[in-house]
């Protein structure tokens, strides 16, 4: 089978990641009481941020979740997309109580045993008029993070982008915005969840959110000036790239390299977004990084359960245990004038 040669193999990437990524130990967050076991971003001088669409997570049984958080376990932010129901208990804005879900609660699991705190949104967020429930019809945001290296920023702009969470004029889902700032107080930055409405004839409604979603930043960037879009944006090819990128912005991936999975209908759907202005914290030499799924979990297959879905690749099969998106990567450098 011929892979397609955008994507970064384990081999290369591990090359990447040790020229200059902080790297961390790989124990549970609560057992860490200071910084001293992690290499801060004032020493590195440089933050590795993650976007991974995992589809359906915590809705499938068989899912590997101990395979997908050793990928992730080197990076200092990672942002999921498409989490459908929420991993432990807890209320909603409502009042109304959580149904906590144990497949979500896994992978939740296993980043805390890397190292990994978390943000949460308050609630789900969809296309249809109800929400607070669990399943694929709704979504919730997450951020996972390195509590040495980063921590929340509550003091800038954060949360979802706009009140009505369920059938959103503006949204399919409400986009969540995630504030970090670094242990060293050097650099802080807003990122921008997403997962725009797929479809090649749904172009319109794809240029209308990022619209609005920039609309939102230029309402919110008084004192804070680095804000950066990523995730799933369903983006179709290189032409759409164009029309639907907001004016004074520039993706990562303006490449449009494939980023789903699927080798039979490779498409560039995932996208990291800034404004080339404010934004100079974005290593433009490192580029983005997509990670090439298929080939990092092949050395985690339990060769008893029958042939690896990736070899050859089986489209269904492999997405109910891993994904259908690989991950993205980029780094964000310090500088001397943040903002």
């Amino acid at each position: 089978m011929h892979r397609a040669s955008f994507l970064v193999s384990t081999a290369v990437f591990a090359a990447w990641m040790c020229s200059a990524c902080v790297t961390t130990q790989r124990t549970p967050v609560a057992a860490i009481p200071s910084t001293e076991h992690a290499v801060p971003a004032s020493q590195t001088g440089s933050l590795t941020i993650c976007s991974f669409n995992i589809q359906f997570l915590g809705n499938s049984p068989v899912r590997d979740d101990a395979a997908l958080a050793s990928i992730l376990a080197d990076y200092d932010v990672v942002v999921i997309q498409e989490l459908v129901s929420p991993p432990y208990s807890g209320t909603f804005p409502n009042g109304d109580p959580f149904k906590p879900d144990p497949q979500s609660a896994e992978f939740f699991d296993e980043m805390e045993s890397l190292g990994f705190d978390f943000v949460l949104s308050e609630e789900d967020t969809g296309t249809g008029d109800h929400i607070h429930r669990n399943g694929s019809a709704t979504e919730w945001w997450v951020a996972f993070f390195k509590s040495a290296t980063v921590h929340v920023a509550a003091d800038l702009p954060s949360g979802f982008l706009a009140a009505d969470r369920s059938n959103n004029d503006d949204y399919e889902r409400v986009p969540y915005a995630f504030a970090f700032r670094t242990s060293d107080e050097s650099l802080d930055f807003v990122l921008i969840s997403v997962h725009l409405k797929p479809g090649a004839s749904e172009r319109g409604r794809r240029r209308h959110e990022l619209t609005t979603i920039a609309a939102w930043i230029d309402a919110h960037d008084q004192t804070e000036k680095d804000f950066i879009i990523l995730g799933d944006t369903n983006i179709e090819n290189a032409e759409e790239l164009a029309t639907a990128t907001p004016g004074g912005y520039l993706s990562l991936n303006d490449e449009c390299r494939p980023t789903n999975t699927n080798v039979n209908g490779p498409k560039p759907y995932d996208h990291i977004m800034f404004n080339t202005t404010h934004t100079g914290e974005i290593d433009r030499h490192v580029d983005c990084r997509v990670v090439d799924l298929i080939d990092a979990m092949r050395e985690w297959w339990d060769a008893s359960m029958g042939s690896y879905p990736g070899e050859p690749y089986g489209h269904n099969r492999f997405r109910k245990y891993y994904s259908d998106h690989h991950p993205v990567v980029f780094r964000l450098a310090r500088t001397v004038d943040d903002d």
